[in-house]
């Protein structure tokens, strides 16, 4: 797990070696904030959910990547510019929260006359919602780490996946839609755990 863990976190230093030298110079030039980018990133989020109910889900797959991108974009620019602060990873943590349950939004409009794959949907933005909120409340007890195996950068590759592969065959769409349940089932534990431990030691 710590080895999944450290290529996570040396993955995401990579990306972010790369958005400083390439992306963020050209931003601060245009004067764009990161909490602009994090507004930027919200409005994706709405284009793709129109995308979503209205059938489009290939190219809704592959505008949640693009939406992913501005998350890391803003955290980069606020990093890099010394920009940093509790506001904005606040307000950045709320756009976040907000961008991925009107993903799913999208995703129950458009299977509204299917009440099976409804309820799946509905579980699935359900247990993401409280992976998040569990790391939101022991970190607000001064408890740090990046616990768990499904993070929000893996439920966007499999929620992404799930919408390209599934304009082509639906049937891939549910199977990954209850892969992400499973694993974030895993992860929301793991959590529980991390905090419940590191609320005992406090």
């Amino acid at each position: 797990m710590n080895q999944y863990q450290n290529l996570r976190t040396n993955l995401k230093s990579g990306i972010n070696n790369i958005l400083n030298i390439s992306i963020i110079p050209l931003l601060i030039k245009l004067k764009l904030t990161p909490n602009k980018i994090t507004v930027v990133g919200l409005l994706s989020s709405i284009i793709t959910m129109i995308l979503i109910a209205e059938g489009y889900l290939l190219i809704s797959g592959v505008m949640i990547i693009i939406s992913s991108l501005f998350d890391l974009i803003d955290g980069s620019l606020a990093r890099y510019t010394n920009s940093a602060s509790k506001l904005g990873g606040f307000f950045d943590a709320v756009i976040d929260r907000i961008s991925e349950s009107i993903i799913y939004l999208g995703l129950l409009i458009y299977f509204v006359n299917d009440s099976h794959t409804a309820i799946i949907i509905f579980l699935s933005a359900l247990i993401n919602q409280l992976v998040s909120y569990v790391k939101s409340k022991y970190e607000s007890y001064g408890i740090e780490g990046e616990v768990g195996i499904f993070t929000r950068t893996e439920r966007v590759i499999v929620l992404s996946l799930a919408l390209i592969l599934g304009s082509y065959n639906l049937f891939i769409l549910y199977l990954l839609l209850y892969v992400s349940i499973l694993l974030s089932f895993i992860s929301l534990i793991q959590r529980l755990i991390h905090g419940l431990t590191g609320t005992k030691n406090k």
